[in-house]
């Protein structure tokens, strides 16, 4: 760089303040460069610090560990104890959870410790206790140590440093089996995340990726969608912030609860080729889960099993793999992946939910009713227990499933109970497949309500993108009589009282039954019903109560 050049040029501190600026604006990009020009200018720890955050974002963590590594040393020689401390415990995790490196983390653990020497009430001291709460084998030890920083950052109004604590009090209570317990710490953090009360994005980003590690270890899906509606509001009151992109995983959930399934399965794509090039570790989910996930919704069963291949061990590996073996009719196996790793968590706690739903239904996929009607008991046992709605709807359903596979005559009513449960709760998949369930139960009782349920189960189905279950759906309203794979196209014509005494007429009414509730006659109420049948194009009354969904969406 010529004189002239250098004269111009804007001082390093300046670049310095710049590239925060860009950080604070969610401009990864413009950060790095502006870092990088500051550092060909001077050499400084706050240089390098802020190169590392933002290639951190770029989710370029091996050049992020090289930044950091160099910002300590500079700033430990200028005797800036706590910035060294928080690089240490940064470099810890970034070593054991990204890289696999367990000897590197524990000896910037140790350095860290090391520098906290007799500094006490400093929130350095809570962000050790949160390593070592994230590197503890003992659940119950690790809740004592993320407690621990969870008060001090209270009594420190740290609003990161409390983020980060309680999202790690509630996993190590989910993994104590205190399911509950655990996912409200979680719901308050990001409460607060995007209540825009943490100091930094790096802070609510954590706070996702927490929630999403969290929602997978206890099987609650729903509650990621939920909280990936109120993050893109967030997002966008701050300029379309990529806030995931350091965390492919957590970006596809976030793509997908905004309803853009093609984003979400190339970004989890994506995500899986890079950890297979650089050999590291997800930050939280592993992407090939997710993907296996997809693909078998999308019924390419194969390329499920294959994104599972040299993955396992998590509950929800094996709930995926379980899943794989079912499509592929293997329900022994998937019978035997679940009751092994049921065997390595305590039965009793919540858990185990979603491992036991899933084990009524591979049993039932087995021949093995005594034991799914076994296994179902178990459900409805945490079900009371607990008190949990969720709990209580999955065990609803389970035992629906086991009627219905046993021509027990509650199967309809414990279906039903399932069905509606899961739509309070706002579970549209567990609803449809429930309502299906529910369908085929009322098949040979009730035929235009059978039609009535399969019909909603296969509208849900397909805005869901679950191709499987939409062709299960789609193959019971054949063998109902029921034309084509969508309904009617004309329900917009039917007048206010024509959608009255199609409403009627799904609830497997007479002409007559229906004139009573109507104050009609019977020759008025045949009348309009032959207009719905023209309208609609069906030729029966049952093909008719297909389009009763279609009424209710356009309400």
């Amino acid at each position: 760089m010529g004189a002239a050049d250098s004269a111009s040029s804007p001082p390093a501190q300046d670049l310095i303040a710049a590239g925060e600026l860009a950080l604070a604006e969610g401009e990864w990009d413009r950060a790095y460069r502006t870092f990088e020009a500051a550092l060909a200018r001077e050499t400084s720890p706050e240089g390098f610090d802020g190169l590392a955050r933002a290639l951190w974002w770029l989710d370029r963590s091996a050049e992020a560990i090289d930044a950091r590594v160099r910002a300590y040393a500079l700033f430990r020689r200028a005797g800036y104890m706590a910035r060294a401390v928080r690089i240490a415990l940064w470099l810890a995790h970034e070593y054991s959870a990204v890289h696999g490196n367990e000897p590197a983390a524990e000896g910037w653990l140790a350095r860290a410790e090391h520098l906290l020497t007799d500094r006490v009430d400093v929130p350095e001291r809570g962000y050790l206790d949160l390593s070592k709460a994230e590197r503890c084998l003992d659940p119950a030890v690790a809740a004592g140590h993320a407690e621990a920083a969870l008060v001090l950052a209270r009594r420190l109004n740290d609003p990161d440093l409390e983020l980060a604590a309680l999202s790690r009090v509630g996993l190590a209570k989910i993994t104590l089996g205190q399911v509950d317990d655990g996912l409200a710490h979680l719901d308050q953090a990001m409460a607060a995340a995007t209540g825009e009360e943490a100091a930094t994005f790096e802070a609510v980003a954590r706070t996702c990726c927490s929630l999403v590690l969290a929602c997978d270890l206890a099987g609650d899906d729903d509650r990621v969608r939920h909280w990936g509606k109120v993050m893109e509001g967030y997002v966008h009151r701050h300029n379309e912030l990529p806030i995931l992109t350091f965390c492919p995983t957590c970006e596809a959930d976030l793509l997908r609860s905004a309803d853009r399934p093609g984003e979400s399965e190339a970004e989890l794509a994506y995500a899986l080729a890079e950890l297979a090039k650089t050999g590291q570790r997800s930050r939280c989910v592993d992407p090939a889960v997710r993907l296996s996930r997809l693909r078998l919704a999308q019924g390419r069963v194969e390329e499920a099993e294959e994104a599972l291949v040299g993955y396992g061990g998590s509950p929800t590996a094996v709930r995926a793999d379980a899943a794989v073996r079912l499509a592929r009719g293997e329900a022994a196996a998937a019978v035997a992946l679940l009751m092994r790793q049921l065997s390595l968590i305590s039965r009793s706690g919540l858990l185990a939910v979603p491992l036991l739903a899933q084990l009524v239904e591979a049993q039932l996929a087995d021949g093995d009713n005594v034991g799914a009607r076994t296994t179902a008991a178990e459900l409805q046992g945490l079900a009371a227990q607990t008190g949990n709605a969720r709990v209580t709807a999955i065990a609803a359903a389970a035992a629906g499933r086991v009627a219905l596979a046993t021509a027990a005559p509650q199967a309809v009513e414990l279906l039903e109970r399932g069905a509606e449960l899961f739509g309070r709760l706002r579970m549209p998949y567990e609803e449809a497949r429930t309502r299906l369930a529910l369908a085929t139960a009322l098949r040979s009782q009730e035929a235009v309500l059978a039609v009535v349920e399969a019909q909603s189960a296969l509208k849900a189905f397909e805005r869901l993108g679950s191709r499987n279950e939409s062709d299960r759906a789609a193959a019971l309203l054949r063998d109902l009589g029921v034309r084509g794979r969508t309904g009617p196209k004309d329900v917009g014509l039917l007048t206010e009282r024509e959608q009255e005494v199609l409403r009627l007429l799904a609830q497997g009414l007479t002409n007559r039954e229906i004139g009573t509730r109507l104050f009609l006659s019977a020759k008025t109420v045949e009348h309009h019903v032959s207009a719905v049948l023209r309208k609609l194009g069906a030729k029966t009354r049952t093909e008719a109560a297909a389009a009763l969904p279609q009424i209710r969406g356009s309400e």
